[in-house]
């Protein structure tokens, strides 16, 4: 489910949870032992670059005894191969959530004084279903002449329906808007079939003049 293969061996790219791209370079001439160490150094450093700057992609380089020949491929080549593939992964998460937001219905669902929220995120193919729970509240702002919102706290995460499990590292609650709307960037671990996989999204609370939540 959700697994792709492109024909690269070099490299294994497990994107989020279920995706795994194996990535072959074109044959190079033969290089010397101590060039082969210098290019994986170059091409591990490409790697934690890449997974730095996208949460939620776990990329490994194979093992240096398990490159072929062919295998071996300028460190630039490499590090295009990688950016690539990850621009590629970018779009089709980007794509596939934005599809989804056209159908999926969001409204916060308020009981014993919690609000309750819904998100999805993007596993490679598995859209897994995460409920925000906060404490908020609302009060009136006679400047504003109207509900904003006054505090948040006690926020918490989990998944719904899925047989994988979500464990909340951090989130990062945001008054914008004026007071109208909380922005909360959370970030986790989604496991399933023994692979971790760290995630983030944000989703937003706003209220209406009354103080009704959405």
């Amino acid at each position: 489910m959700g697994k792709f293969t492109k024909n690269i061996t070099a490299l294994v790219i497990s994107v989020s949870l279920l995706g795994t791209t194996t990535i072959e370079s074109a044959t190079a001439n033969s290089l010397t032992e101590k060039e082969k160490q210098q290019y994986y150094k170059q091409y591990v450093k490409s790697v934690d670059e890449a997974m730095d700057k996208k949460v939620g992609i776990h990329i490994e380089v194979l093992p240096m005894n398990k490159f072929k020949q062919e295998d071996w491929v300028e460190p630039k080549v490499f590090a295009t191969m990688i950016q690539d593939m990850v621009d590629e992964h970018i779009a089709t998460e980007r794509e596939t959530l934005n599809a989804l937001s056209s159908t999926y219905d969001h409204i916060a669902k308020n009981g014993n004084g919690k609000t309750i929220k819904t998100a999805r995120i993007y596993v490679s193919g598995y859209i897994p279903e995460i409920e925000v729970t906060a404490n908020i509240e609302t009060q009136y702002n006679e400047r504003s002449d109207r509900q904003l919102f006054a505090k948040i706290d006690n926020i918490s995460t989990h998944v719904v329906g899925s047989s994988g499990k979500w464990e909340q590292t951090s989130y990062e609650a945001s008054l914008i808007d004026g007071g109208r709307t909380y922005s909360i960037h959370i970030e986790g671990i989604f496991k399933k079939n023994g692979q971790s996989f760290e995630k983030a999204f944000t989703i937003e609370f706003s209220c209406n003049k009354f103080g009704k939540i959405s």
